[in-house]
């Protein structure tokens, strides 16, 4: 029997592996709105490759509006230099599934040679077969930099560490979502981040602290104003443009809902102009696949969360959506 490290990352190709190492100058590309696995896989990649006497560019169209992100948007470039794009660099696209998650930032380069490094299934691939590593098993890209950063004999130091980590607790939730199916080989890699000094106390901290009081009551108004449906398997609520809530909410209200006794999936409708953002979990045991529902919505995720962008007015999204979904809860 495979040994669960095996099952979970396997090894690079020698294509990526060939690129990297032929490669001078280096474009390492997240896609646009990033979250924090997307943002912290940039910079432990970049300091990775740095570390093998690469020059490395981090692009990012942003925002970079989630807090725990805010503070590392001088990191990167919104936009490409033109005398950047004509040295043809390798390009490293990280935690994205299609060609348009990126936004724009992606499109001088897409004659350059492309390597992609991702853990969502969904989407249409953009790059050749072997310059890809998609493993939908890893619970976070930034567990993925760490098993190329082992590939490439990289030695560990405790700012990658501390960014692998920072990714890998956005993505799971703060260790919330991680199945038993890959629980030994994850928890062993991030004890290796621990050990090589991370703070899990600390870190947690500084992800967490320094919200304001009005934060917490805007969050409390969206609570009070949640929509059960189906004998409370479905939880719903939503934010307009006009309700003027300042900050990033939607981690705070799944961590609250997803605690609801009897509650399969939780939905959260943000209002953005004339497009309606999507935020979906699904509980642990629920037997709902969040992440295949949002690929119907062309969205895409994991199997406990998920999100899609859908262009309308917000109440006939959360209709239509509460509506096809309500087929899942019922068939699971």
């Amino acid at each position: 029997m495979k040994a669960a490290s095996e099952i979970i990352y396997g090894p690079f190709s020698k294509d990526i592996l060939a690129a990297i190492g032929a490669a001078e100058d280096i474009v390492v590309i997240g896609h646009s709105n990033p979250d924090g696995d997307c943002i912290f896989s940039q910079l432990a990649l970049g300091r990775v490759l740095t570390a093998l006497g690469k020059k490395v560019t981090l692009l990012n169209e942003g925002p970079f509006a989630r807090d725990e992100i805010a503070a590392y948007g001088a990191c990167f470039l919104t936009e490409a230099p033109s005398s950047l794009v004509a040295k043809k660099p390798l390009v490293i696209v990280v935690d994205c599934s299609t060609i348009d998650r990126p936004g724009t930032v992606i499109d001088p380069f897409k004659d350059c040679t492309i390597v992609v490094l991702d853990h969502h299934s969904s989407g249409e691939p953009f790059t050749d077969e072997k310059l890809m590593y998609i493993q939908p098993l890893s619970v976070s890209t930034t567990l993925i930099v760490d098993a190329l950063r082992e590939a490439l004999g990289v030695p560990l130091d405790v700012t990658m560490a501390s960014y692998i980590y920072k990714g890998f607790v956005t993505d799971t939730g703060f260790f919330h979502f991680i199945s038993d199916k890959v629980a030994g080989e994850t928890l062993r890699r991030v004890s290796a981040l621990v050990d090589q000094g991370v703070s899990p106390y600390s870190i947690y901290d500084e992800m967490h602290d320094g919200k304001t009081l009005a934060y917490f009551k805007g969050v409390a108004a969206l609570v009070d104003r949640v929509q059960s449906r189906h004998d409370g398997a479905l939880l719903y609520t939503w934010q307009k443009d006009e309700d003027g809530f300042s900050g990033k909410p939607a981690d705070d209200i799944y961590s609250q809902l997803l605690q609801v006794e009897g509650v399969r999936v939780v939905l959260f409708f943000k209002q953005n102009g004339d497009m309606v953002d999507i935020g979906m979990r699904s509980k642990n045991g629920s037997g709902i696949d969040i992440g295949s529902f949002a690929s119907r919505l062309g969205g895409g995720g994991h199997r406990y969360a998920a999100g899609a962008k859908v262009k309308g007015g917000l109440d006939e999204i959360m209709k239509r959506t509460i509506e096809d979904l309500a087929s899942v809860i019922m068939e699971s």
